[in-house]
């Protein structure tokens, strides 16, 4: 997998959409005055044209996690419009999450445009370029950023809907106007209503290749990984990502030792630890903090290898991350932890999937859960895997059953 760099304190930690200040302000500023100049309508009234053989262009540059969360969207797009032609700009960081995907006819690689300060007007205007010669018939940005908005309309692309966030949609023809509350994968639904699309298709995908699901055979077979009642794979990593590294997203090291070593012996599981060389901290952290032994597999996987390996498990436990995506991603019960981005924004209402948090959405965030708390997660995912429903668990939520 690839790996950045750590940089806790950069000027980009944290979740970009809570940006304020001067600079903020004066892009909203540009942003209306843009609105005012370009007066953007969609062509002949409607959203999109009525042709069932549109060439039709996705922009989401990054990041891993999010990309992963837009499949849901392409899914419902695919759905409604099988015969069109779907091409997906996404950036080289965040590539993988689309290869092999089944919905997507063809991934435009946009290098570093969207990474904050890794491009120029140079990088920008070449892309521009290159989707204009395409002639798409339409566009959907499924970004906030006014740069991406901007992309399809100086590609002379007609039919431009996308996401409108502090007048930042300013060039989209058909625009949805979004709040910073907003739950991103309702997001999307939302954004296919308002196209004239149905978005009950609309499943996070990950497809691992045949060579991904080798090599994530072979890795089960030196390390006996078959051998256990439960293979479970914990990702105690995450929050980082080139432009912006927020770790304070990681629930604590000793906390993920006390529920792996719990899962062994209380599930006779067999633990693997997964994540790239930014993870190290956290992955030696818990290593040393759990009484069992434990699989480290960190930097040993591919994105797509690491997709499979999670397919062939168990159960998955992690933070809020692009491993967490991808376990939705594959379709394998997962617990995600939520300790400094908000679930009713980022989390999911998928099938075989828990969020674990405290606080709420009145009175936000509390503290890290208890390790009680996501065993409870896990005893009920287990306990249900034939008809488990997305849910929740808070400590404003009713008390979850007490751990084994």
């Amino acid at each position: 997998m690839s790996s950045f760099r750590l940089r806790p304190h950069g000027p980009f930690r944290g979740d970009w959409r809570r940006r304020t200040g001067p600079r903020a302000a004066g892009i909203t500023a540009l942003c209306w005055l843009a609105r005012l100049a370009i007066r953007p309508k969609p062509p002949e009234g409607r959203p999109l044209p009525r042709n069932p053989r549109l060439s039709v262009l996705v922009i989401k540059p990054l990041a891993l996690g999010d990309v992963l969360r837009a499949t849901g969207f392409t899914a419902a797009l695919r759905h409604e419009l099988p015969g069109a032609d779907i091409a997906f700009a996404v950036g080289d960081y965040a590539a993988p999450a689309l290869a092999n995907n089944p919905h997507i006819d063809e991934i435009m690689p946009m290098g570093m445009l969207g990474t904050p300060r890794r491009y120029d007007a140079r990088q920008y205007l070449t892309f521009v370029r290159r989707i204009r010669e395409r002639k798409f018939d339409a566009a959907f940005v499924l970004d906030r950023s006014p740069a991406m908005a901007l992309l399809p309309y100086l590609a002379r692309i007609p039919y431009r809907m996308g996401l409108d966030s502090r007048l930042r949609g300013f060039a989209h023809t058909t625009r949805l106007s979004v709040g910073m509350e907003d739950n991103e994968v309702e997001t999307y639904r939302r954004l296919a209503r308002l196209a004239g699309l149905d978005p009950t298709a609309d499943v996070c995908v990950f497809r691992p290749t045949r060579d991904d699901l080798a090599a994530a055979r072979r890795l089960a077979e030196e390390f006996d990984l078959d051998s256990a009642a439960l293979r479970v794979v914990i990702a105690p990593g995450g929050g980082v990502n080139p432009g912006a590294v927020d770790v304070t997203k990681r629930w604590p090291a000793e906390r993920f030792a006390a529920v792996a070593d719990w899962l062994i012996q209380h599930r006779g599981a067999r633990i693997c630890l997964v994540g790239t060389a930014s993870d190290s901290p956290s992955i030696t952290a818990m290593r040393r903090a759990m009484t069992q032994p434990v699989v480290n597999l960190e930097g040993r996987t591919t994105f797509g290898q690491l997709g499979a390996l999670i397919a062939g498990s168990g159960l998955f436990v992690g933070n809020d991350s692009a491993s967490a995506q991808l376990a939705l991603g594959v379709g394998t019960p997962s617990v995600t932890i939520f300790t400094a981005t908000e679930p009713w924004i980022y989390g999911s209402d998928t099938p075989l999937v828990v969020s674990v948090y405290t606080g709420g959405k009145a009175q936000g965030l509390g503290g890290p859960p208890g390790v009680d708390m996501v065993t409870a997660a896990i005893r009920r995912l287990l306990a249900n895997r034939t008809d488990v429903r997305g849910s929740s668990w808070s400590s404003g939520a009713s008390k979850p059953p007490a751990s084994d």
